[in-house]
């Protein structure tokens, strides 16, 4: 039992480190310009070892794009959960995507590339599971929306619009914020990005 734990623990690293590299690489070069060969050199293994924990380029980019949304959503969800206020949960939606963009610029730029909307090979199966993990992270922010109007501290609008209103913003600002590269941190837009939304759906605003 010991040992299949072992084996499992290296497993899990050996996979961890190729993502890291990929991503890293990924993010340089783009997904054509991107080999195989280079990913297993800089994660130091033979090609032939890479495949097994990969069985193509294209699932290997799938992995790096689908398992760091995930790992985003998961944390943004948690951290609003653990936010009492309804009110300082949108502020703290916002300071977590802000967060995770500037500590994993490299993997948000490949987001900026856009490869993945031309693959080959399971570009519609990528998509679809993108659009599937977006789709229940939206539904969450939906819910956000939903405890605030029902508190009477937002406005009786659509939750759902308003959900996808606070997303835009948010999108907006990391990809304008990753495309200028100007050395400062997105987390100084969060309160600007907090009281454009609120300033729109807040009841009594004015």
């Amino acid at each position: 039992m010991e040992k299949e734990k072992r084996k499992e623990r290296e497993f899990n690293l050996r996979r961890a480190e190729i993502l890291i590299q990929a991503e890293k690489i990924f993010s340089a070069k783009g997904f054509y310009n991107t080999t195989v060969a280079e990913i297993a050199n800089a994660s130091g293994f033979a090609i032939g070892t890479l495949y097994q924990f990969f069985k193509s380029k294209e699932k290997l980019y799938t992995a790096v794009l689908t398992e760091k949304l995930e790992m985003m959503y998961a944390g943004i969800q948690k951290a609003v959960a653990e936010e009492p206020d309804l009110l300082k949960k949108i502020e703290v939606l916002v300071a977590a995507q802000f967060r995770f963009v500037e500590n994993n610029t490299e993997f948000c730029s490949i987001f900026i590339r856009g490869d993945y909307l031309s693959l080959s090979e399971g570009s519609m199966e990528l998509r679809a599971r993108m659009i599937k993990d977006y789709t229940v992270y939206a539904s969450f922010v939906e819910g956000v929306m939903r405890k605030g109007i029902r508190a009477g501290v937002l406005k009786k609008m659509d939750p759902r619009l308003m959900a996808d209103a606070l997303m835009g913003i948010i999108n907006s600002y990391a990809s304008k914020w990753l495309i200028a590269a100007e050395g400062t941190s997105p987390m100084v837009n969060v309160q600007t990005v907090v009281d454009i939304f609120l300033g729109g759906v807040r009841e009594n605003a004015h």
